[in-house]
C-alpha cells in the first residue's frame, strides 16, 4: 500500500513496494484481475475517537435449525484453492499479497483483530482495545483462553516476536507495507535491527502497539494476516521451513500436510477458543492454477468432488444453462465491494483537458456495459463501493450524469467539434486474453465511440509487458478500465488511488498540482486541495467529520473525471447445498470468512 502521506513524502523505496502491491488490480479484463481481486477486499479501519474503539468479537453465524441428526459427524469436504499461478506458502510472514490467503490463511494462523465476510475489522485472540486520545497507542488485551494447536498459551511476547519475524530486513515480509506506521519500521527495514520498534509485552496478557502516525485506519492494516502470531516454541524445534506443519497456529484450525503447489489439508485445532466444530473433521484444498482452473473446479462441482466453486463470467451462460447449477448459484449482490473506472492520462492529448475526460464520462452507457458484461456488474456512477455505505455510512456524492449532447458540446468547447481532429485513442488489451473477452471490450469501445461521434482504435496484439513498456516510454497510460477494491471500512480507498503523490498517479494517470487549467476546469488546483482533504480525513477520528472530508474529495475526483466509474462487481459462486452456515461477503468472495463451528454439512 501507499503511504497515506503528505504529498511527495513517498521515499523511492515506499513507491516500490506500493506499486508492486497494487499494480495487478490496474487492468481491466476479468482474466487478469479476478485473480488479484480478493486481496484487496475491504481491510476495514475501525477506530473512533473514544477510550475503546468498537469493535466486535469475531463470531460465529447462528447454527443452522437443525435436528442434531441432520448434522454429519466426521465430515470431510474438499475445497479448490485457485492459486491464479502464486506459489502457496503457508507461513503467514512469508507469503505474498494474493487474495485467496486473505481468506484461507485465518483458518489456521489467528491475529488480534480479523476481518468478518463484509470487511469490518473485528477481535480474533484480543479481549479488549483500547486506543490512546492522541490515536498514536493501541493496547490491547489477550483473550483467557487463546492457545496454539501445541497446546501452549499464546501470551504477548509472541505477538512481539512474530512481528519482529515479519519486518526481518535479511527476509521481509511482502506483506511488512502493512506495518508501516509503526514507529521505528522505516529504521529497522532498512537494516539497522538496533533501532526500537513500538511493539510491546508489558506482561502476558497485554500487547502495545506504537504508531508514528495517528491514522484511522491502521486497525484494517492490523486485521491482515503479517500480524498473525506464531508459536515460538514450535518454530525453534521444527524450523522455519516445517513449523507451519506442527501445530503453530491459533486459529480453529491446523496445517497437517503439504504437497508442494498440489494441494495441503487441515484438521481441527484442538485447544481453539470458539470450541470444536461439530461436524467437520478434515478440509483438503486442491491447488488449481491456470487459464484452465475454474473450469477445473466447476467439473470437479459437478462430479461432487469439489464443495464450491467459482463461476466468472467465462463460465456464466453454463451454469445458467444447467438447473442444478443454477439452482445452486449464490450471487454476492448486496453490498459491492469494488468498482470498475475508465482511466485516462492528464497528460496524453486529447485527455489534457478536463472538457474531453468529462466527455467520456457522459457519453459511456454503464447499461449497456452491464448487458456487454451479462449483468455480472451493476452500473454506478459514483467511485466508492456500496460496502463502504454499509459498514461506514458513507454516503458519496452525486454522481457524473448527464446527455450526449452535453458531451458534444464538451469536445467542441474543447477544439474537437470535428471527430477528425481528435488525435488516436488507443485501448491495449494484452494478447494472453481471450477471444471472448476480446469481442467485449470492442463492444464497449464501439458503444463508446458511437456515443461520442468519435473512432477509439483497440490493439490485442501485444503482450502485458510490451503494453507496460508502452505505458512506461510514454510516461502515462493513456486509455485504460481499471479494476479496483475496497481496502477500508471508511472511503481510504479514494487516497490510496487518487493522491497525486500516489503511484497509481505518477506515471500512469498523472493527476498533480502541476496542471493547468482547462477552461472553467483547474485540475492542478483541485488535486492539490484533494491531497489536503485526504490528509485531514485519513486522521480524523470523528466519523461523520471523516466521511464528510471524503465525500469533499470524491466531490473534486467525479469533478475532473480523474476516474469514470463504471460499474460494480457481484461475485458468483455455487455452493453444494450440504454445506450450510457458511458467511460471505464482499471481501471473501465464494471462501467463508471462517470454517468455524457454524459450518457444518448435513444430510441430504
Amino acid at each position: 500500500m501507499t503511504e497515506p502521506r503528505h504529498e511527495g513524502m513517498l521515499t523511492a523505496r515506499e513507491r516500490a513496494e506500493a506499486g508492486r502491491l497494487w499494480e495487478a488490480l490496474r487492468r481491466s479484463s476479468p482474466a487478469a484481475t479476478r485473480r488479484e481481486l480478493l486481496r484487496w477486499s475491504a481491510i476495514a479501519a475501525g477506530a473512533v475517537a473514544t477510550a475503546r474503539f468498537g469493535i466486535a468479537e469475531h463470531s460465529a453465524a447462528a447454527a443452522p435449525a437443525l435436528q442434531d441428526a441432520a448434522v454429519v459427524q466426521g465430515a470431510e469436504i474438499v475445497v479448490p484453492f485457485d492459486s491464479f499461478g502464486q506459489s502457496v506458502t503457508l507461513d503467514p510472514h512469508r507469503s505474498s499479497d494474493y487474495g485467496g490467503f486473505w481468506v484461507m490463511y485465518p483458518n489456521v494462523w489467528a491475529g488480534l483483530l480479523g476481518y468478518d465476510e463484509n470487511g469490518r475489522v473485528v477481535r480474533d485472540l484480543a479481549s479488549d482495545a483500547v486506543v490512546s486520545q492522541d490515536g498514536l497507542t493501541y493496547t490491547f488485551t489477550i483473550r483467557d483462553d487463546a492457545a496454539y494447536t501445541s497446546g501452549n498459551p499464546v501470551v504477548a511476547a509472541d505477538f512481539v516476536a512474530s512481528w519482529t519475524r515479519a519486518l526481518d530486513p535479511a527476509n521481509i515480509s511482502p506483506m511488512a507495507s502493512f506495518m508501516q506506521h509503526v514507529v521505528g519500521f522505516a529504521d529497522y527495514t532498512g537494516g539497522d535491527t538496533s533501532a526500537a520498534l513500538g511493539f510491546a509485552a508489558p506482561d502476558d496478557r497485554t500487547v502495545v502497539v506504537t504508531l508514528s502516525e495517528a491514522v484511522n485506519f491502521f486497525p484494517s492494516y492490523m486485521a491482515s494476516f503479517v500480524w498473525a502470531v506464531v508459536d515460538p516454541a514450535i518454530l525453534e524445534a521444527a524450523g522455519d521451513q516445517n513449523f507451519v506443519l506442527n501445530g503453530a497456529g491459533a486459529g480453529p484450525w491446523q496445517f497437517t500436510a503439504y504437497e508442494l503447489d498440489v494441494q495441503f489439508e487441515m484438521t481441527p485445532n484442538p485447544n481453539y477458543y470458539g470450541g470444536p466444530n461439530p461436524s467437520l473433521t478434515k478440509i483438503t484444498w486442491p491447488i488449481l492454477s491456470g487459464p484452465d482452473a475454474a473450469r477445473e473446479a466447476l467439473d470437479r462441482y459437478r462430479n461432487d468432488e469439489v464443495i464450491s466453486a467459482d463461476v466468472p463470467l467465462s463460465l456464466k451462460t453454463e451454469v445458467d444453462a444447467d438447473s442444478t447449477l443454477a439452482a445452486e448459484l449464490i450471487v454476492l449482490d448486496q453490498a459491492p465491494g469494488s468498482i470498475r473506472s475508465l482511466a485516462m492520462d492528464f497528460l496524453q492529448p486529447p485527455f489534457d483537458d478536463v472538457r474531453v475526460r468529462r466527455a467520456f464520462a457522459l457519453a459511456f452507457d454503464r447499461d449497456r456495459y452491464a448487458e456487454i458484461y451479462e449483468n455480472t456488474w451493476v452500473p454506478t456512477s459514483v467511485f466508492t463501493p456500496p460496502v463502504v455505505t454499509e459498514i461506514a455510512g458513507y454516503t458519496p456524492p452525486p454522481g457524473l450524469s448527464g446527455s450526449l449532447d452535453e458531451a458534444a458540446q464538451l469536445l467542441t468547447d474543447a477544439g474537437y467539434a470535428n471527430p477528425d481532429d481528435m488525435p488516436d485513442v488507443t485501448f491495449y488489451l494484452p494478447a494472453e486474453e481471450s477471444d471472448a473477452e476480446r469481442d467485449r471490450v470492442k463492444a464497449v469501445l464501439g458503444m463508446l465511440g458511437e456515443n461520442l461521434g468519435v473512432t477509439l482504435l483497440f490493439d490485442g496484439s501485444k503482450t502485458q509487458a510490451e503494453i507496460d513498456q508502452i505505458r512506461a516510454d510514454a510516461g502515462g497510460n493513456q486509455f485504460d478500465i481499471i479494476w479496483w477494491q475496497n481496502v477500508a471500512d471508511t472511503p481510504h480507498l479514494l487516497s490510496e488511488v487518487f493522491r497525486p503523490d500516489s503511484p497509481y498517479m505518477q506515471g500512469v494517470f498523472n493527476w498533480s498540482p502541476d496542471l493547468e487549467a482547462s477552461g472553467d476546469f483547474d485540475p492542478g488546483t483541485d488535486a492539490q486541495t484533494f491531497a489536503g482533504l485526504m490528509d485531514q480525513a485519513d486522521v480524523e477520528p470523528d466519523p461523520d467529520a471523516r466521511n464528510d472530508l471524503y465525500q469533499q474529495g470524491e466531490e473534486l475526483v467525479l469533478n475532473n473525471a480523474v476516474y469514470i466509474p463504471i460499474a460494480n462487481w457481484t461475485p458468483m459462486f455455487v455452493q453444494k447445498p450440504a454445506l450450510q452456515g457458511t458467511r460471505q461477503g464482499s471481501w471473501t468472495g465464494r471462501l467463508p470468512i471462517l470454517f468455524d463451528s457454524a459450518v457444518v454439512v448435513v444430510q441430504q
